[in-house]
C-alpha cells in the first residue's frame, strides 16, 4: 500500500429473504460470516407496498449495524414468485402478498439506496446458500438440485455451480408441472399430491373413499395423526412418499446432479417418512445422494448474499 492510501473497505452485503410470515435480514460477508441479524413479521395480507416498507425498515436496521471497516456493496433480496433477475421485477407470484407481481425490486430499492440490488426467486438463493454454507462437500462447480416441501412445492437447479434459471425464468417451478392422479382420475399439479398440502389432499382421498366425512385436513395434522397411530394416516404418508419418490426419481434421470436437497416444512418430521424415501429410491435404483437441507430459514439470505458476490464483486469461483 503505497503511504496515505486507504485501507479498501471489506465488503458486506445486506441481505433480505421476503417470506410469506417473516422477513430475515442480515449483514453478511464474502466468507460466509452473519455479523447482524433481524427479523420482523411480514404482515403479507396489508399487502406489497407495506411488504416494502418492512424490508426498508430491515436494511435501514442492518445500515446501523455495519461494522467499521466493511461497507455495503449491494442488497441481494430473496422472493418467492417469478423475478427476472438482471431488473429485480416480480414477474408473477402466489397471492400470499397482494399486489407483489409486477413490484420492481431492482429499481425500487436501487433508487432509494443508491446500491446495486440483486433479486431471485426464494428457492434459487435457498440452494445456492446451501451449497455455499450447508457442509454438502460440493465444490465452487457443483450440480444439484433442491426441493422445498412446504405448503406447496418449490425448487432449483445448480448446473456446474450456476444457477439455471431457463428463458422465462421458470426453471425450479417443480410443484407447477403435471401429474396424473389415479385417484379422481385427472390431470393435477404436481404440489397437490407432493407438499405439505398435498399431504392432506392424499389423507382426503383415502377417508373420501372410505366414505367418512372429514375437513380440510393441513399435513401437520395428518402427521399428528400418524403420530397417534391412525391408519388412514399412515396409509397416506405412504402414498405421499410414493408420488415424492416418483418426482426425486425423475430428477435424478433429467439432471443427474451430485445431489439433490430436500427442504421445507415437511423435513422437520421426517424420522416419520425419510426411510421409506430412501427405501423407494433404493428399489429404483438411484443412487444420488439425497440430502436433508441444513441451513434451515437461513438459507435464502445466504444465497442471496452469494448472488450479490457472484454477480457484483465478480466473487472467484
Amino acid at each position: 500500500m503505497s503511504h496515505g492510501a486507504k485501507p479498501v473497505a471489506a465488503p458486506v452485503v445486506i441481505a433480505i429473504d421476503i417470506g410469506g410470515t417473516k422477513i430475515r435480514g442480515a449483514l453478511i460477508d464474502r466468507h460466509a460470516n452473519m455479523l447482524a441479524g433481524t427479523r420482523y413479521a411480514t404482515d403479507a395480507s396489508l399487502g406489497a407496498s407495506h411488504v416494502l416498507g418492512v424490508i426498508e425498515a430491515t436494511i435501514e436496521e442492518l445500515q446501523q449495524q455495519v461494522p467499521a471497516g466493511t461497507s455495503v456493496c449491494g442488497i441481494g433480496l430473496s422472493s418467492a414468485g417469478v423475478i427476472e433477475p438482471t431488473s429485480g421485477l416480480v414477474v408473477s407470484s402466489a397471492p400470499q402478498i397482494p399486489g407483489w407481481a409486477g413490484t420492481p425490486l431492482g429499481a425500487h430499492f436501487g433508487d432509494r439506496y443508491q446500491l446495486p440490488v440483486v433479486a431471485d426467486n426464494d428457492a434459487n438463493c435457498a440452494l445456492v446458500g446451501e451449497i455455499w454454507c450447508g457442509r454438502h462437500g460440493l465444490g465452487a462447480n457443483a450440480s444439484a438440485v433442491m426441493l422445498t416441501l412446504g405448503t406447496g412445492l418449490g425448487g432449483a437447479v445448480l448446473t456446474n455451480g450456476r444457477l439455471l434459471t431457463g428463458r422465462h425464468h421458470l426453471t425450479g417451478h417443480f410443484g407447477i408441472a403435471r401429474m396424473w392422479d389415479r385417484h379422481s382420475q385427472t390431470e393435477v399439479k404436481v404440489e397437490h399430491l407432493v407438499s405439505g398440502t398435498g399431504l392432506g389432499n392424499v389423507y382426503r382421498q383415502i377417508v373420501t373413499a372410505q366414505d367418512q366425512v372429514d375437513s380440510v385436513v393441513s399435513g401437520a395434522a395428518v402427521m399428528e395423526r400418524f403420530a397417534q397411530g391412525d391408519a388412514n394416516a399412515s396409509l397416506a404418508l405412504e402414498r405421499w412418499c410414493e408420488h415424492l419418490v416418483l418426482q426425486v426419481f425423475n430428477l435424478h434421470w433429467m439432471i443427474d446432479p451430485d445431489v439433490i436437497i430436500i427442504g421445507g416444512g415437511m423435513v422437520d418430521s421426517r424420522e416419520h417418512w425419510w426411510p421409506m424415501l430412501e427405501a423407494g429410491l433404493a428399489a429404483r435404483g438411484v443412487q444420488v445422494p439425497v440430502a436433508v437441507a441444513a441451513m434451515g430459514s437461513d438459507a435464502g439470505v445466504y444465497g442471496a448474499a452469494r448472488l450479490v458476490f457472484e454477480r457484483l464483486v465478480m466473487e472467484p469461483r
